[in-house]
């Protein structure tokens, strides 16, 4: 009885211990991997990046053929990973694409450190991702450089920007004559984990460029995006090198207690002269006649016939 107890148990491992062969006929390894350094990320930030898992077997002596792979992605801290798991054929000297992302949760502390770790492993023979196995050869040497099989990235929680700030160009361009040129400013609700919110928000002017000032508005804003408002200038009066200072002013909505401010330099220049017909135009104009002509030739020439 024991002796088939054991025959028994054997016969419901074998499927198993089959499922868990890994046949080795490529051999892997990143030719882009993560970048280096360590990335300052804010609680709710999402980091992306992409890298090329590749069959070096056009370089290895021992596993030098076709093969299925896998990318096998972790973190020290559990945060949250998005990628595409799924196998992937490569035969030896080919690479896929595989877009990486990893988002901080809000709830994480300043100064908290994670590394992620991505390998690229064989599939066994069922299919199923086997990064345990190891790999045929580590590192591949390829033109002087060796490339591994597995890579990190390492990530240090950083604080997040302000509630409330507001981005701007140093200086902006308008052309002499433009009765209507909208000059932009960007409101951002910096932290990623921040529900939408509403902003309010005034453009005064010295008034040196045109009128119509002070101009504003609301505008909601997703956290950690930014909206772009937009000043209307009327330049038509204007003198070429005239200069005007627009500040804008923005803050909560809601509490009034966040607020920023800055100011928007706008320059009047010479219009910009518009080409009807530059090299370009001249070039396909003139083909164009040339077909025209010849289908007209090969019309009248076909009516004598």
């Amino acid at each position: 009885m024991k002796k088939l107890a054991i025959l028994a148990l054997a016969a419901m491992l074998l499927p198993s211990l089959a499922s868990a062969q890994v046949i080795k006929d490529g051999d892997p390894a990143f030719y882009v991997p993560f970048s280096s350094g360590v990335y300052e990320i804010i609680a709710g930030e999402t980091w992306c990046e992409t890298i090329y898992p590749t069959n070096f077997g056009f370089v290895s002596a021992t596993c030098p053929a076709l093969d299925t792979f896998c990318v096998d992605v972790t973190d020290q801290l559990g945060w949250p990973i998005v990628f595409d798991a799924a196998p992937f054929i490569l035969d030896a000297g080919f690479y896929a694409t595989k877009q990486i992302c990893i988002t901080a949760p809000c709830d994480v502390t300043v100064g908290r450190t994670n590394v992620l770790t991505a390998v690229m492993a064989f599939t066994d023979v069922d299919g199923i991702c086997a990064p345990e196995c190891g790999d045929c050869e580590d590192p591949n040497v390829y033109g002087g450089t060796n490339y591994f099989s597995t890579t990190t990235k390492s990530f240090e929680v950083v604080e997040s920007p302000p509630a409330l700030y507001i981005l701007q160009d140093t200086l902006y361009l308008v052309a002499q004559g433009q009765t209507a040129a909208y000059v932009p400013f960007a409101i951002c609700n910096g932290d990623p984990c921040a529900p939408p919110t509403d902003f309010t928000y005034q453009i005064t002017s010295l008034g040196v460029v045109g009128g119509g000032f002070p101009q504003g508005g609301s505008v909601l804003v997703d956290g950690g995006t930014c909206e772009d408002v937009y000043a209307v200038v009327d330049a038509g009066a204007a003198s070429v090198c005239d200069y005007d200072e627009l500040t804008i002013i923005a803050w909560d909505t809601a509490t009034g207690t966040v607020y920023d401010t800055c100011v928007q330099v706008i320059h009047v220049i010479e219009p910009v002269a518009v080409p009807m017909f530059n090299s370009l135009w001249v070039t396909i104009l003139v083909l164009a006649m040339i077909l025209a002509a010849a289908v007209i030739l090969r019309r009248r020439a076909a009516s004598r016939a």
